[in-house]
């Protein structure tokens, strides 16, 4: 909790950054725990810095993941930023797709860069847009997302029990299954695999498994 405020991860109020450095002072882990959890953005993973075609392709962004939803704080064009929130309760689907290796000169050494991207397509007033991440954390991002919605549907099992949510496992398939009286709300939730068809000869990463991510 200390380095994530340290490392500006967590964004403390003032008033709430003061009290943290007293309970620090006074050695209170307790007191500092429990108000270091009104802090926003604690307990996000903050991915590193990327970009993002929002709002014009090129802008540079970092992302924090948490609480259900991504948080990016997007640097404009005249040097100024822009805090953008997207909930995933509006976000109805996601994929990865690779887009190539490039071969960097550093000198007498080469390095290769494995380009990434992850899109999803997002309800912006009452309208479905597509946004557009490059970065080289695709999966790890797309791993949160899921984690996410997962943690939301096991939620609102335990508050309705009628619900009827099979949680997918690393080795089954990644697809929420919901009784049908909730298909209205929740069917936009779709995972990557049943949106794209990888041909067998064309898999550059061959046997990565999710939880090798």
């Amino acid at each position: 909790a200390i380095q994530d405020i340290e490392k500006e991860w967590a964004k403390p109020t003032q008033a709430q950054r003061q009290k943290l450095e007293a309970f620090q002072k006074e050695d209170n882990q307790t007191k500092f725990l429990e108000l270091a959890r009104e802090v926003q953005h604690y307990g996000y993973l903050q991915l590193d810095p990327c970009t993002c075609d929002y709002p014009e392709p090129g802008s540079g962004a970092v992302l924090s993941v948490g609480n259900n939803e991504i948080s990016c704080c997007i640097t404009l064009p005249d040097s100024q930023t822009q805090d953008v929130i997207f909930q995933m309760s509006r976000v109805k689907c996601w994929q990865v797709t690779f887009l190539g290796t490039l071969l960097d000169m550093d000198g007498p050494q080469r390095t290769f860069n494995q380009n990434l991207e992850l899109r999803f397509q997002y309800s912006e007033d009452s309208c479905w847009q597509w946004f557009v991440i490059y970065t080289k954390q695709a999966f790890l991002l797309s791993s949160c997302l899921k984690k996410m919605i997962s943690e939301k549907m096991v939620k609102l099992a335990a508050k309705n029990p009628e619900m009827q949510i099979e949680v997918p496992e690393q080795s089954k398939s990644k697809k929420y299954h919901i009784q049908q009286s909730q298909q209205k709300d929740y069917s936009s939730f779709l995972s990557r695999k049943s949106k794209i068809k990888i041909a067998k000869d064309d898999c550059v990463f061959g046997n990565i498994k999710e939880e090798d991510l």
